[in-house]
């Protein structure tokens, strides 16, 4: 050692920083969809009608991270913030619905992101992973029993069909804002 003081190497340091602010990110992104779907109580009286913001933020999420498992870390967040009771939601399983929502986006998401069909991709996974939650809530009725209005009400078809299409549209909202800011920033 000559006296000097060697310069150290943040590099390290800086990748894991980079990565705890995106972690923080889209666990904000899975936060506000949840709040989003608990405060905005439109009485449209309609099933699935939260699919389009919820999806939206999901898949904007998810497409502008590079983390593989980016919606399953925001849905995580979205099902702890559930847990809440202030959040207002009566559904015990609804956590659990979030992460398997969570986990097909992003496998979805890493199977399809090569096709040159991106507006298709957004719409179909925007559609599947919303209709995770009415399909998984139709299981949990024929084997518990446990009663969901918005099945009791409309019935199992209505309310797959209302939750796919309004994913869709989260999905179509989600390509049109992320395509849109990717042209404008270019």
């Amino acid at each position: 050692m000559n006296g000097k003081f060697q310069a150290k190497s943040t590099s390290k340091a800086l990748a894991i920083n980079k990565l705890a602010l995106e972690v923080l990110i889209l666990s904000i992104v899975g936060l506000f969809a949840v709040v989003l779907r608990a405060k905005l109580r439109i009485p449209l009286s309609m099933s699935g009608h939260h699919g389009l913001e919820v999806m939206a933020l999901l898949l904007i999420g998810r497409s502008v991270s590079k983390l593989s498992m980016a919606s399953s870390i925001s849905t995580l967040a979205a099902a702890l913030l559930i847990f809440f009771p202030f959040m207002g939601f009566k559904d015990p399983f609804l956590p659990i619905i979030y992460l398997l929502m969570g986990a097909n986006i992003d496998f979805m998401y890493q199977k399809l992101k090569q096709s040159k069909l991106q507006l298709f991709i957004f719409v179909l996974i925007g559609a599947l992973s919303y209709s995770i939650i009415p399909s998984s809530r139709i299981l949990i009725h024929i084997s518990t029993g446990y009663p969901y209005e918005s099945l009791l009400k409309a019935g199992y078809a209505y309310t797959v069909f209302s939750h796919f299409i309004f994913g869709a549209l989260g999905g179509l909202l989600a390509f049109g804002l992320v395509y849109t800011t990717k042209k404008i920033r270019n």
